[in-house]
């Protein structure tokens, strides 16, 4: 007899295996086509010149969905850009010249584990805590074990008990930070055209968690750099070029000024150029709220839903303390008072808004970064930061720099201490501009809720009586509340628990409830657990005062911009290279040379390079810029005469004889 007929269900079954398939194929060809294209230079392949040169059964794919010429005009621009790539390029240098130290930034190099706790598991010796898949894994497998290997002793600043993670070391410590993310790579790629090799490039990495200081007591960094840049020169016959990169400047800078200490003259005899590469050498805003509320501009955005955030396993008083332990964020403050960041008390600088502004009802709030700093190292404001390595470590006031430099906290501080004498070395600064970029704070008192104590489940508010907390409602508002309940005798004495996500208070009646939240409002000591960005704040814009389309002092969900990188502010990027060390002849002693260079930012379309591709000029992805990485190979190649100027796009020559003033005047 004839066979049977398969079932409907069969047949529906395999046309579904036949669909799931195809399409399975086609997102692995466009993976594929996305990881290669994109991001090549984490594999070790060749990239074809065609989808001709792709299997039979891939280009029947390819045609089937319509991806084939897409996929062509990919394949187009990525040889292109190979072709374009700056080491290639006929003008580009062909001879090695300066060996090449790099100091990476802020997060930037890998941590790995030499001792874990138990919660990691023996396996994870020497795998990286940061960066890479592994941290990932560690991540996912126990969050709380991973930040607890992450995050350094809160009072030492260094390792946690029975915890010992260190900085990767080599190139490949900060050339990629996970699979196809580049950081240094491209840089590296490149001085490889010129001849470099592995011998030639240092990656001088270090732990990016602990305060400067403590780098050299724990890991003998400096000391280590120290011989590695005189092996450097001992080897090639010629001075290093030292490269920072945002907070590896501001290490850098710390490191020549701690060399001449006990050397006087090595910088003139051991560096060549130091170029400076979106330093933060004046801190930044971000930083500074981090401190302050645990907060910054993406939490502030999120609106309403940061209430939530601040529920769930971190909340902003949490991350606050995280923020306290890693030490290196401390040498990111912003430094050099109202001179440079300027407020209404004292006048504007580069923008018309105060760095923090609180409400007016406020009494006795801090106006000005003095005062600001002040109030959080107050002895009796119940603040533990003041304990912490990332407050004591460093001086951020304007100083007149000591000759001796006896005083480590001041070296990271470019207003607190002088450049190396070093009148033979050359500093280059180049950073980006023209984008908005985090400069104040608006803040207020957050939300917060309230019951009786001893309510039995019930608490008989305005709300309704099935509910156990009031309303989250403002401050005031709570206290009014509060104020009719006591108007009823038998409430007068009734316990009281206020709760603001994660803090919650006990009182032991009306009075003494309300009385602390009329403190709160009028400022009183302990207000900053209570203090939050305020969201709902926003402005229009009504003039550009620089004319230079940033929205310059405009708030908005609490966060007012300026011109800046995305991340460091232009005053705290521009300032010293521009004007300080030029105009202040204290700061620079050796009169060494200082250039600087002001990249526009010109992405391309987001889903052709979510990096910005190769004429971006964001904080972090500047370091692949292909015209900063041919400036970079000319300074290393000795041919920097052409670099030897000023390119300045933004309005830094209006703002800094403006903060030259203030400084002058605040230094007499």
């Amino acid at each position: 007899s004839p066979p049977r007929p398969p079932s409907v269900g069969a047949a529906v079954r395999r046309r579904r295996m036949r669909k799931r398939t195809v399409v399975g194929s086609v997102l692995v060809v466009i993976s594929a086509r996305w990881l290669v294209v994109r991001h090549h230079e984490a594999f070790p392949v060749i990239v074809p010149k065609s989808t001709d040169l792709l299997p039979d059964r891939v280009q029947a794919f390819l045609r089937d969905f319509n991806l084939t010429e897409r996929l062509d005009a990919e394949l187009v621009a990525y040889h292109a850009e190979q072709i374009a790539r700056p080491g290639l390029h006929p003008d580009a240098p062909k001879q090695k010249r300066h060996p090449v130290v790099i100091v990476p930034g802020l997060s930037s190099c890998g941590l790995e584990v030499w001792k874990a706790h138990p919660c990691l598991g023996d396996t994870f010796f020497r795998r990286r805590i940061w960066g890479e898949v592994s941290m990932a894994e560690a991540m996912l497998s126990n969050w709380t074990c991973w930040l607890h290997h992450l995050q350094p002793d809160p009072v030492t600043g260094m390792d946690r008990e029975g915890v010992r993670v260190r900085p990767a070391k080599g190139l490949r410590s900060s050339d990629y930070f996970i699979t196809g993310f580049w950081l240094w790579a491209k840089l590296i790629e490149n001085l490889a055209d010129m001849g470099y090799n592995e011998d030639d490039i240092t990656l001088a990495c270090y732990d990016w968690r602990l305060a400067l200081p403590l780098l050299e007591k724990r890991d003998r960094y400096m000391t280590g750099l120290r011989h590695d840049i005189e092996k450097a020169m001992a080897v090639s016959g010629e001075r290093v070029v030292l490269i920072g990169h945002s907070m590896g400047s501001n290490l850098a800078l710390y490191f020549m000024k701690w060399v001449e200490r006990s050397s006087p003259g090595w910088c003139d005899r051991h560096i060549a150029s130091f170029v400076n590469i979106a330093g933060a050498l004046l801190g930044a805003t971000g930083p500074l709220a981090a401190f302050y509320s645990g907060e910054m501009d993406a939490t502030a955005a999120m609106g309403p839903l940061a209430s939530y955030v601040d529920t769930l396993a971190l909340s902003f008083d949490e991350m606050r303390e995280i923020y306290w332990c890693f030490g290196s964020l401390g040498a990111l403050l912003p430094m050099g008072g109202s001179a440079v960041w300027g407020s209404s008390k004292s006048g504007w600088t580069d923008a018309p808004v105060d760095t923090v502004a609180f409400p007016p009802e406020m009494q006795g709030a801090p106006e000005t970064l003095e005062e600001l700093y002040a109030s959080l190292s107050d002895e009796t404001s119940g603040l533990p930061l003041r304990e912490y390595p990332a407050w004591t470590e460093y001086e951020r006031g304007l100083i007149k720099p000591d000759a001796a430099g006896a005083d480590h906290r001041r070296l990271s501080n470019p207003l607190a201490s002088a450049l190396p004498d070093a009148p033979n070395m050359k500093i280059f600064c180049m950073y980006g501009t023209s984008q908005p970029t985090e400069r104040a704070y608006s803040y207020g008192l957050r939300g917060a809720r309230w019951r009786f104590a001893d309510n039995g489940g019930r608490a008989g508010l305005p709300e309704g009586r099935l509910f156990r907390w009031s309303g989250t409602k403002d401050m005031d508002e709570i206290a009014d509340d509060m104020r009719d309940y006591g108007k009823e005798l038998s409430n007068a004495n009734r316990t009281i628990k206020i709760d603001a996500r994660g803090t919650t208070l006990t009182f032991a009646n009306i009075s003494e409830a309300v009385a602390y939240i009329d403190g709160l409002v009028q400022g009183s000591a302990g207000v900053d657990r209570w203090i939050r960005i305020n969201t709902s704040r926003h402005s229009e814009a009504t003039e550009d005062p620089w004319d230079n389309d940033v929205p310059d002092a405009l708030y908005s969900y609490g966060v007012a911009k300026t011109d800046g990188d995305t991340t460091v502010p232009l005053v705290s990027l521009g300032y010293m290279c521009t004007h300080g060390w030029r105009d202040l002849p204290e700061y620079n002693p050796g009169k060494v040379p200082v250039w600087t260079k002001e990249f526009q930012h010109d992405p391309l379309f987001i889903f052709s390079d979510p990096r910005g591709g190769p004429a971006t000029a964001k904080h972090v992805e500047i370091i692949g810029n292909h015209e900063l990485i041919t400036d970079l190979m000319h300074i290393v190649a000795g041919n920097s005469t052409a670099l030897e100027r000023d390119v300045i796009r933004s309005n830094m020559t209006q703002i800094g004889p403006i903060i030259t003033r203030r400084i002058r005047a605040a230094m007499e």
